[in-house]
């Protein structure tokens, strides 16, 4: 597996019938995918990059642009030019855990807490959780980061009724699992998992610093204690370029 610096590349001509700038994209596309720059997660600069393929920065930037829409790359402004991660495999069963699923495969869980209210259960939320149209729910939001970098926009509705209290136990950073035996729930399970994709606003853009333009993963959720309660439903919105949903072949029985 390629470590080491890229190799050199020679300044394109147009002699082949190519763009220069699509020599440049397809190099740089195959140094990402060879891990050529894992050691740093990001791109030489525009000038560092324009001076070693001879071009001026106006082509360099063509050649990115390519690599952002195959969402090899992504640009934030005033840092520099970063390579996505790999896929991450997040795991749908009937013991769908986060922070379990993060950790398996050797990252740090992370989330930040965006959300945090009672409010009149929306109409899906009601329905789902058995709850009459008049009932509140305590909405959550949370923007879950693997090493620190966004991947997924969750929104989860708890029933306010049997959870009072959960909302000020969020900001202790104390796990929600943890919450939930506070309130007796000692194990819970996914009943359900719907999976669709959707377009990102510019807002869940800007969370999840990806573009607008690239689609979404969404996954809507149910969870029940072991009783057969409904204790939360929810929908998460995942990076498409960064996550990939794994349905294991027991799970579909």
């Amino acid at each position: 597996m390629m470590t080491s610096e890229p190799s050199l590349f020679s300044a394109p001509g147009r002699r082949s019938g190519v763009s220069v700038w699509k020599q440049i994209a397809d190099t740089l596309r195959t140094e990402i995918r060879d891990r050529a720059f894992t050691a740093t997660g990001r791109l030489p600069s525009e000038n560092e990059l324009a001076a070693r393929f001879g071009v001026n920065r106006h082509t360099l930037r063509q050649a990115v642009a390519a690599l952002q829409v195959d969402g090899l790359v992504r640009i934030e402004p005033g840092r520099g030019m970063f390579v996505q991660h790999e896929l991450l495999d997040y795991a749908l069963s009937r013991r769908t855990r986060f922070s379990e699923n993060l950790r398996r495969q050797g990252l740090l869980p992370s989330n930040q807490l965006l959300t945090a209210r009672e409010i009149l259960a929306p109409e899906r939320a009601a329905h789902e959780l058995k709850l009459d149209k008049s009932a509140k729910v305590l909405m959550v939001e949370m923007l879950d980061e693997a090493n620190g970098e966004p991947i997924g926009l969750a929104t989860a509705y708890y029933p306010a009724l049997r959870f009072a209290g959960l909302l000020d136990m969020l900001h202790s950073d104390t796990h929600t699992t943890e919450i939930l035996r506070h309130f007796g729930v000692q194990d819970y399970v996914r009943a359900e998992s719907r999976i669709t994709t959707q377009m990102p606003s510019s807002e869940t853009a800007r969370l999840l610093k990806q573009l607008s333009t690239r689609p979404l993963l969404c996954v809507e959720c149910l969870d029940e204690d072991m009783q057969g309660q409904p204790i939360k439903y929810g929908e998460t919105v995942f990076c498409g370029d960064r996550v990939q949903l794994v349905v294991s072949a027991g799970d579909l029985a």
